[in-house]
C-alpha cells in the first residue's frame, strides 16, 4: 500500500521532480502539492484530508523569505500536531536547520544532498524516528552543545544572527531594545572568541 505525503514548494520544476523521484524509486505517493502554504491548508480542510496525510515535506523559502516557512511550520504543528513535517530545503547553515527544528519540523535534508536523503528521512518518520542529514546532524550537535554555554536571551539573538537578521530586526523581534541586541553580542563575542559577526557565520556555517 502506497504511503502518503503532501509538498509544498513554490518552484514547479522542484515539485514535479520530487514526486517523480519518490514515484519511481519508493512507495511514497503525492497526495497532494502545493506552492503556497494557504493551498495546503484549503486541501486540509477537505473530507479525510485531516486523517489521511501524516507526512508533510516542505521548502523552507515560502514567500521569498525563511521566516514564513518558519511561521508555517509552526502553524502546522498547532493545527496538526500528529503531522510529521520533513524540511527539504536549500538553506542548510546550522542557525537555520535550528530554527526549523524548533519550530517542529522532525526532519532536515538539504536539496544539495542525493535525492535519496529524502527518501530515507520519509522512511525514518514513517518508521517513528526523526532525521537530520548526516552532513548537517554534526554541525547540528556543536552547534546545541556550543549553545549551552549562553544564556537564553543570547541564544535567541545567537540563532536570529545566524539566521543572517540584522540588530534592528533582532530587536524589534524580541521585544527588545537595540542597545541591549549589542550588549549581549558582546557576550556572545566574549564567550566564542569571536569579533565580528562574519567570523560567528563562518564558524557555524558548516558546524564547529
Amino acid at each position: 500500500m502506497k504511503r502518503q505525503y503532501f509538498l509544498v514548494e513554490d518552484h514547479m520544476l522542484m515539485r514535479q521532480g520530487v514526486v517523480s523521484y519518490l514515484s519511481d524509486q519508493s512507495d511514497f505517493e503525492c497526495a497532494g502539492a502545493a506552492a503556497t502554504p494557504q493551498e495546503f491548508f484549503d486541501f486540509m480542510e477537505q473530507g479525510e484530508s485531516r486523517e489521511k496525510i501524516k507526512l508533510l515535506i516542505t521548502d523552507l523559502n515560502i514567500n521569498g523569505t525563511v521566516d514564513c516557512g518558519l511561521s508555517f511550520i509552526k502553524e502546522c504543528k498547532s493545527l496538526f500536531p500528529e503531522m510529521k513535517i520533513a524540511v527539504y530545503s536549500m538553506h542548510s547553515d546550522i542557525g537555520i536547520v535550528g530554527a526549523a527544528i524548533e519550530s517542529g519540523a522532525v526532519a532536515f535534508v538539504s536539496k544539495m544532498s542525493d535525492a535519496s536523503e529524502l527518501k530515507n528521512a520519509l522512511e525514518s518518520l514513517v518508521g517513528g524516528r526523526n532525521y537530520i542529514e548526516p552532513n548537517i546532524a554534526r554541525g547540528l550537535f556543536f552547534y546545541e552543545r556550543t549553545l549551552s554555554m549562553f544564556s537564553h536571551r543570547e541564544s535567541e539573538i545567537l540563532r536570529k544572527i545566524l539566521q543572517g537578521k540584522q540588530n534592528s530586526t533582532i530587536a524589534d523581534e524580541l521585544g527588545i531594545t537595540k542597545r541591549t541586541v549589542e550588549n549581549c553580542i558582546s557576550k556572545i563575542y566574549n564567550k566564542t572568541g569571536f569579533s565580528t559577526k562574519e567570523e560567528l557565520l563562518e564558524h557555524f556555517k558548516d558546524g564547529v
